[in-house]
Formats: structure tokens, C-alpha cells, sequence
């Protein structure tokens, strides 16, 4: 059920960012969670010889998670590499859902950005007569312009550069609000004992 509320969470980033970005966006996404489900159950099934617990959606949130964490114009193939990373490494290594001690989506989103940055720093959208640039930090860190030059009310919408699932910051406002109505998130930081 939680893992499902997620998935429903996400959405709404999911449809920002494919009106302002394009098809490619479901596209990535759907080849991002496929391969996420496809290895995690071979994993499990030869690998561990256990039964597959892809029907908890994990899987599925994994690879939406690093979809939202990729460039729209990211080959197909490096996304692959990555789903493999962040289940096969991030998420499998260390005994499946709950004893990752990473996140398994950012564990294949930091793998791919050592082993491909040109790849993964590449902001084209793919968008015919689109224009291609920094992010919005790379500019703030770079001295381009300050935090007071930002337009916030643009960046909320998706106007800026960024990943997939950064550039519709509103949506995922909309998310966490349902994740919080749904009880499956607190709005509480959490404490370390």
C-alpha cells in the first residue's frame, strides 16, 4: 500500500514533466522501471533462489525515482546501466527493501553521473528550437546571478533546466501534500537516537 501511495505521489511530476519536456519523458521512464522490475526479480530468482517479491511495487518506485533523477535526452542504454546499478548494487547488495542503507535510485544516479557526465549533465530537451543551459544552482555556484534573481513562481511551474523530475517542483509539493493525507509520510523531521 505505501509503495503504491508513492507511485500515485509521483504522478503529478510525472505529467508536468511530459507537457514541458515531451513523450521522451514516459519513455525513459517506462525503460527505467521495467529494468528495475526485470532485475530485481532475476536477482532474486537466480541469484538469491528465492521468491520474487516484485509485487511490492519497490521495484517500480526505484525506477521512477531514477528516472526523475535523468536529463530527458539520456540514451536509452544508460538507463539500463543505471536501473542495474541501483537494484543490483543500491538496493540487492544489501538484502533488499528496508536494509538499504543508500537510496538505491541515487546509487544509480550517482554511479551514472561518475561514468557518464557528459550524458548525465546534458540539459537538451529534446524539444525542437529548445535552448540548452546550466542548471539553476550551476548558475547561483558560478556567481551568474544570486537566489534573489530566481523566479520562483517560473520555477515551480518546470521553466528551468534540470532532470526530469525537478523541473515540476510544484507537483511534487501536490505528492508529498497526498503522501501526507494518506499518513504515509509525517511531517515531522525525524530524530536519531
Amino acid at each position: 500500500r505505501i509503495m503504491g501511495d508513492v507511485v500515485l505521489a509521483l504522478m503529478p511530476a510525472l505529467a508536468v514533466s511530459t507537457f514541458v519536456l515531451g513523450w521522451r519523458v514516459l519513455m525513459i521512464t517506462a525503460i527505467a522501471v521495467a529494468a528495475c522490475v526485470l532485475f530485481e526479480y532475476l536477482i532474486q530468482r537466480f541469484l538469491f533462489k528465492r521468491s520474487s517479491t516484485i509485487g511490492d511495487l519497490s521495484a517500480v518506485v526505484t525506477g521512477l525515482l531514477l528516472a526523475f533523477n535523468l536529463p530527458v535526452g539520456i540514451p536509452w542504454w544508460i538507463v539500463v546501466i543505471g536501473a542495474l546499478i541501483a537494484i543490483g548494487i543500491g538496493k540487492m547488495t544489501f538484502g533488499g527493501l528496508g536494509c538499504n542503507p543508500f537510496n538505491p535510485a541515487l546509487t544509480g544516479r550517482i554511479f551514472l553521473l561518475i561514468a557518464y557526465p557528459v550524458q548525465m549533465t546534458d540539459w537538451t530537451t529534446g524539444v525542437p528550437d529548445a535552448l540548452s543551459g546550466s542548471t539553476m544552482l550551476a548558475d547561483i555556484k558560478a556567481g551568474a546571478y544570486s537566489v534573489s534573481d530566481i523566479d520562483f513562481v517560473a520555477m515551480l511551474g518546470g521553466h528551468m533546466n534540470g532532470s526530469m523530475g525537478e523541473i515540476g517542483a510544484f507537483a511534487l509539493i501536490l505528492g508529498g501534500l497526498y503522501l501526507l493525507w494518506r499518513k504515509v509520510i509525517s511531517w515531522h523531521i525525524p530524530e536519531y537516537q
